[in-house]
């Protein structure tokens, strides 16, 4: 059974938003366990490589955001060991990086959903698609709770080269034009995907009603409880929020 056709209420699925970022630093084992003690049912993550090729869960190329300035470096210029020594700040205190096969194996012990975004703007976009192709060849059982997505339809064609059996979403944000036309769901389906990612101001009655004609919806970033049940009625299949509970709460 397809865990992200699948839902067990009427409800969409719910996806902590790199973790439960509304209340523990993004993006860190804290943060994804926070989500799934809140009730979501995935989490949504992004990642990029390393200078030694490792496939790291980091949102920005560089580190100044995370460490409110205190550090500039890239992260593909650095190893995963210096990455994961740099204290990240943000709500409830501080935390690290993980790897990508972290969060694998703790998704495996948890039955967690993992919606992965590979980042668009990541240093070699092969060495990234063939690092995750790498960690979830060896992790058969946690690969079926797995989509990607990305903004960038050439990572999305890679891993289908690479991991055809992972199915994937395509992101789309307001300031694209595409995003606003039959080219963003034809796109979609040019790489094989099974999804479409649209930023929540895009979600119209009828741009939802055309998309869901072959593809899942999964709508992002998600934090108004009122608009998360106009959603839910429109028929989306995922929420993609900062704050699990919240929006859960909404749709109750």
């Amino acid at each position: 059974m397809d865990p992200f056709r699948f839902r067990r209420t009427t409800r969409p699925l719910i996806y902590g938003h790199r973790g439960a970022k509304a209340h523990v630093v993004e993006n860190t084992m804290p943060s994804f366990q926070r989500a799934l003690d809140d009730g979501a049912d995935g989490v949504e993550l992004d990642v990029r490589t390393t200078r030694d090729g490792d496939v790291l869960v980091m949102h920005d190329v560089d580190l100044e955001r995370m460490t409110d300035g205190r550090d500039l470096r890239k992260v593909h210029e650095l190893t995963t060991r210096e990455v994961q020594a740099v204290e990240l700040t943000g709500p409830g205190g501080a935390a690290f990086a993980p790897t990508l096969a972290e969060v694998l194996d703790w998704a495996d012990a948890t039955g967690c959903l993992v919606n992965v975004e590979l980042k668009h703007d990541t240093a070699d976009k092969g060495l990234l698609a063939r690092g995750v192709a790498r960690l979830l060849r060896g992790r058969a059982r946690v690969a079926s709770h797995v989509i990607f997505s990305s903004f960038e339809p050439e990572l999305l064609a890679r891993v289908a080269l690479l991991l055809p059996q992972v199915p994937r979403g395509f992101l789309v944000h307001e300031g694209q034009k595409l995003a606003k036309t039959f080219v963003a769901p034809a796109i979609a389906k040019a790489t094989g995907s099974i999804a479409l990612h649209p930023e929540r101001t895009l979600c119209s009655h009828e741009r939802v009603a055309g998309w869901k004609k072959g593809l899942l919806v999964n709508v992002w970033t998600v934090n108004d409880p009122t608009e998360g049940r106009d959603l839910a009625r429109l028929g989306v299949d995922g929420l993609i929020t900062d704050d699990p509970a919240t929006i859960l709460a909404g749709l109750a």
